[in-house]
């Protein structure tokens, strides 16, 4: 079965090399796996070092935010199984191979990583996940210990049930309670995935600020849908 790994970046030079080789490698145990990086405008390097990491497609646009750079990647897409990652794992990225097994056993419709908590780094409570948490289950019923987790994998046609990506920062949420709401299974899946804790930088305030708007927006939206 073909598999397409998925990843939106935006000046990620810094980190894409090793999550590319690492996302790479899992073509030894899944030759029909595809590598797409979709550069969302960045300023760096992170189309060039993509390129000379080893990804398929490298596509450059001008930024449009995480959805939309998400929904670019899938129109470049060929892949039956979608399995999008963030473009700071790192060599971690090689820890999606636990999301494709529930799926491709049938164990689960969408897999979702949990990571690794650290003292100090981070945690999972900052305001946006209280608030994707809290979102989810006022919507669904369903507590969800990842909310955020941008690593997932699930098979094309149940994305394509669910509406596609949501805009900004509110994918993630809005994949979760669509899935949800249509019956689909999700599972949690620890793995030993890492990635960059935003810090206490003006820079991380406005992105979590920006992170917390987009949720709110996505879960409002949700509600008035159902």
């Amino acid at each position: 079965m073909s598999i397409s790994i998925l990843i939106p970046a935006y000046n990620e030079a810094d980190r894409i090399g090793d999550t590319v080789r690492a996302a790479c490698q899992l073509k030894m145990k899944f030759p029909n796996l595809e590598v797409i990086v979709v550069d969302d405008g960045s300023t760096d390097k992170t189309s060039q070092v993509s390129q000379e990491a080893g990804a398929d497609i490298v596509h450059k646009q001008r930024n449009g935010g995480k959805g939309e750079a998400l929904r670019v990647a899938l129109s470049l897409s060929n892949g039956e199984i979608l399995l999008p990652l963030d473009a700071d794992l790192g060599s971690s990225a090689s820890e999606a191979e636990k999301l494709l097994l529930p799926i491709l056993q049938n164990e689960a419709d969408m897999s979702i990583a949990l990571f690794v908590v650290s003292s100090g780094r981070g945690g999972g409570m900052g305001l946006a996940v209280r608030l994707a948490s809290w979102g989810i289950q006022k919507l669904t019923g369903r507590i969800m210990r990842a909310p955020l987790s941008g690593q997932r994998a699930f098979r094309r046609t149940i994305l394509e049930k669910c509406g596609g990506f949501a805009s900004g920062w509110g994918v993630e949420v809005g994949l979760t309670v669509r899935a949800l709401r249509a019956g689909f299974r999700l599972l949690e899946v620890p793995t030993s995935m890492t990635h960059r804790v935003t810090g206490r930088s003006l820079k991380g305030i406005v992105h979590r600020a920006s992170q917390f708007f987009a949720i709110a927006r996505t879960l409002i939206g949700l509600k008035l849908q159902r």
